[in-house]
């Protein structure tokens, strides 16, 4: 499955605005070493965004076929729900720390996943760019995402144990 080697600069993009967010709400900026608890839970974070621009970039180029690739991201996402919710219930609470109170928290989430959606709208138009590529990727995509090879632990083994601290 080639799926995996989708178009990873949303993802790095999104793994460094993420990082930007924890390391600069706070006023004091800080280089993010590699393996850190925000690197890793950002790579865990980074995949369902991922995920989701590859949705919705094949069912803007192919809607024919959305049906399937809805129910395929239903499939992965039954999956993953419990994951999904963590991310950002973790990512909401680096926020909340980082703000000084209430009304900074409600305002720097609201930036911040405002910035990750148009991060992914940004990455569906250059996916949309390259037709081709596209359909070749949204052909593999619904069988990836029911196969167990997809899920976020098989992916990233190593930060989710760091992330959720399994022995």
């Amino acid at each position: 499955m080639k799926i995996h080697s989708i178009e990873k600069r949303g993802a790095e993009t999104l793994a460094a605005m993420m990082l930007v967010a924890v390391f600069t709400l706070g006023g004091t900026a800080r280089a993010a070493e590699p393996s850190t608890y925000a690197s890793d839970l950002a790579t865990l974070f980074n995949e369902h965004q991922r995920v989701l621009v590859l949705r919705d970039a094949c069912i803007s180029a192919q809607p024919e076929k959305k049906a399937d690739l809805g129910d395929a991201y239903q499939d992965w996402m039954h999956r993953h729900v419990r994951i999904v919710d963590d991310l950002e219930n973790r990512f909401a609470a680096i926020v909340k720390r980082a703000s000084k109170d209430q009304a900074d928290y409600t305002k720097n989430y609201a930036k911040y996943q405002s910035e990750v959606l148009q991060l992914r709208e940004d990455d569906k138009k250059a996916l949309l760019a390259n037709r081709e590529k596209l359909a070749a990727q949204c052909a593999e995509f619904p069988g990836y995402l029911r196969h167990p090879k997809s899920d976020i632990p098989a992916l990233f083994p190593a930060e989710f144990k760091r992330v959720y601290r399994v022995r």
